[in-house]
């Protein structure tokens, strides 16, 4: 890995790891497809040039024939990201579309109609994985997903906190390659690294209360990041791919390894891994 402090902890942290036998899985998850887009071509491109496969959270009411068209030869699979990605959040409260401020039975049936409707435009391509908008879900719903179709929920982990339990096996997210709160720029790579080493650390058990049960996921937003975005990751995206204690699973084999597995459906790839 090129130089810079970030860069450099994280070389070190998974030389260490692979030295011990070890390795470190990862997955990536895009959120918010809609329709395709030149961002969204650029993304598969850069992911397709390092091996990774990635989950694309699309939001199933807004979706359209054509952004599945435009994953024709992409290994990507889809993931319902709510219903229509709308807020029904109180005034003061964050963003969410299914919080507590609506009936259970109707959240709970949006949560369906989501599931059904990707699975029909997308077929085999789909996985019954929610995606729930801005990352927000209410605690009375844990609980009763599985009885929507749905077989496991992603969110993101913040640092420092372990994330609720559900019903549901959970595949969450662990690295936001955007900064929301500076100007929804992208992170450099040297920030992204450490991010990463930070989460890898302590998926080890350096810190129990950020303890990472399953692979370690790597959160981005195709429609606010740019060309420039990706090229000042590509070093970094390069020596993960070729590293030989990385090992890169597809959205179905990262959902078989918290225990939600999937038969992994002709054509849309397997389990990656770059070893250089």
């Amino acid at each position: 890995m090129t130089a810079g402090s970030g860069l450099e902890r994280l070389a070190a942290t998974l030389d260490a790891i692979g030295d011990a036998g070890g390795t470190v899985e990862l997955w990536w998850r895009d959120d918010d497809l809609e329709r395709p887009s030149p961002e969204l071509d650029g993304m598969l491109d850069e992911l397709a040039a390092v091996g990774v496969a990635p989950a694309l959270a699309a939001v199933p009411g807004r979706l359209v024939p054509e952004a599945v068209a435009a994953l024709e030869s992409s290994s990507a699979r889809l993931l319902p990201h709510g219903w229509l990605h709308a807020d029904h959040a109180g005034p003061g409260a964050k963003k969410s579309e299914f919080g507590p401020e609506r009936p259970v039975e109707i959240r709970l049936g949006e949560i369906a109609d989501g599931r059904r409707r990707l699975a029909v435009l997308a077929g085999d391509r789909a996985l019954p994985c929610l995606v729930p908008p801005w990352n927000r879900i209410g605690d009375d719903l844990l609980d009763r997903l599985g009885g929507t179709g749905i077989i496991a929920l992603s969110g993101f982990a913040p640092w420092g906190r372990r994330p609720d339990p559900a019903a549901v096996p959970r595949l969450d997210t662990h690295v936001d390659l955007i900064d929301w709160r500076g100007g929804r720029a992208a992170l450099d790579a040297a920030a992204v690294a450490d991010a990463l080493d930070q989460r890898i650390r302590g998926a080890a058990g350096d810190r129990h209360e950020s303890r990472v049960d399953g692979p370690i996921g790597i959160l981005s937003h195709h429609r606010v990041t740019d060309p420039a975005a990706w090229r000042g990751w590509r070093p970094l995206l390069a020596a993960l791919a070729a590293h030989p204690a990385v090992r890169w699973l597809d959205p179905a084999s990262a959902l078989a390894a918290v225990g939600a597995g999937l038969p992994v459906a002709p054509g849309t790839g397997n389990e990656t891994r770059r070893t250089g």
